[in-house]
C-alpha cells in the first residue's frame, strides 16, 4: 500500500481486515485473523535489534551484521525503529478491536460491521475518482480527512492549530511536505460523510469509546504509510497507545508509551539540532508529549 495510487484515494485500503476485526465473533474467526494480519504488518518483535520476525514487506530490513551496530536514533536506524514501532502499533490496534469485539454482544458487533462498510463504501463514493498518474500523497486524502475529524474529536494539548497541515505527506526527516491536491474539491462532503455515519452509529447501543476506537482504526488503517503521516500517528494511534492497559497481552514490546512519545516529540525540540530523530517536520500539536512523559528509547535492545 505503500506505493498505491489507486481510485479510491485510500478509502478502501484493508477495508476486510478492519470489518473482520470489528465484526470478529469467536476464537476460529480470531485466529484466522491474526493469521493474516501477520501476513499484511508482519510480526511483533522481540527487540529492536530482532530481524529476524517477519516484517512488514513494504520495510527495509537491516542485515544481522548491520544491526548490531546501527544506532537507532540517526539515518536508516532511525527508519528502521520508527517504522516498527508504528507498524506495531496498528497490528495491536487491530487486535484490541477484535478482542472487544469478541467481548462484546451481537448487537454491537453488527453496528460495528455496518459503521465500517458505511464509511468505507460511502467514502469511496464521495472522494473517489481515476487518478491518471502515479502521485502517492492522492492516496492521503481520504485518511486526511479522518484525522481531520478525530482531530475534532481530540483536544488538543497546546490548544493551538498544527504548524503543518493534517494532510501534509513527507518523510519525516525532510523540511518540505506534500498535500494532496484534489483534497479541497471533497474535503467538505468528506467530512459530512463522516459525521453522518458516526452520528447514526453513536444512537445505536454501543458504547462511545468502543466507536471512537473503531474510527481511529479506520483510519490508520486505510493510511498507506503512516510513517509519512503526522497526523495520522498523532489521531488515530497515539490515543491508543497512551490508553490505560495498552498493549494487548502477547502483541508489542515495541510501540510502547514511551517509545511513541519519543517518536512523536521528537518534532517539538525544531529541526536546527539534536539527533536525526528531532529533525523530523511532525508538528508539535501532533506528539504526545501531555500523556507521555519525555525520555530514551526505553526499548530492549
Amino acid at each position: 500500500m505503500a506505493d498505491c495510487h489507486c481510485y479510491c484515494h485510500g478509502a478502501g485500503h484493508q477495508n476486510d481486515l478492519v470489518v473482520r476485526a470489528a465484526s470478529c465473533t469467536n476464537a476460529a474467526d480470531y485466529a484466522i485473523l491474526l493469521d493474516n494480519l501477520e501476513k499484511v504488518l508482519g510480526g511483533f518483535h522481540k527487540r529492536i535489534r530482532d530481524v529476524t520476525t517477519p516484517t512488514r514487506g513494504a520495510r527495509n530490513v537491516p542485515l544481522p551484521r548491520e544491526i548490531v551496530s546501527m544506532r537507532t536514533s540517526v539515518g536508516s536506524g532511525a527508519t528502521w525503529f520508527e517504522t516498527l514501532m508504528v507498524d506495531e502499533a496498528l497490528h495491536a490496534a487491530f487486535i484490541e478491536v477484535a478482542q472487544g469485539s469478541m467481548a462484546s454482544g451481537p448487537v454491537v458487533r453488527r453496528v460495528q460491521a455496518d459503521f465500517v462498510n458505511r464509511i468505507t463504501h460511502g467514502a469511496i463514493t464521495v472522494i473517489g475518482s481515476p487518478v491518471a498518474f502515479t502521485n502517492v500523497v492522492e492516496s492521503h486524502v481520504w485518511c486526511s480527512i479522518v484525522a481531520e475529524k478525530l482531530g475534532s474529536l481530540t483536544p488538543m494539548s497546546s490548544g493551538a492549530l498544527p504548524r503543518g497541515g493534517l494532510a501534509d505527506i513527507c518523510y519525516p526527516r525532510k523540511s518540505t511536505a506534500k498535500a494532496p491536491s484534489s483534497l479541497a474539491v471533497v474535503r467538505s462532503r468528506g467530512l459530512a460523510h463522516i459525521d453522518a455515519a458516526y452520528a447514526a452509529a453513536a444512537a445505536e447501543p454501543i458504547p462511545s469509546d468502543q466507536l471512537l476506537a473503531l474510527l481511529r482504526l479506520v483510519g490508520a488503517a486505510t493510511y498507506p504509510d503512516l510513517w509519512h503521516h503526522a497526523a495520522a500517528v498523532r489521531f488515530c494511534l497515539s490515543p491508543s497507545v497512551a490508553a490505560v492497559g495498552w498493549a494487548p497481552a502477547n502483541t508489542t514490546a515495541i510501540a510502547t508509551p514511551a517509545n511513541f512519545a519519543e517518536l512523536l516529540v521528537a518534532g517539538i525540540e525544531g529541526t536546527t539540532g539534536g539527533s536525526e530523530m528531532a529533525k523530523n517536520t511532525w508538528p508539535t500539536s501532533f506528539s504526545c508529549a501531555s500523556h507521555f512523559p519525555r525520555g530514551g528509547h526505553g526499548i530492549a535492545i
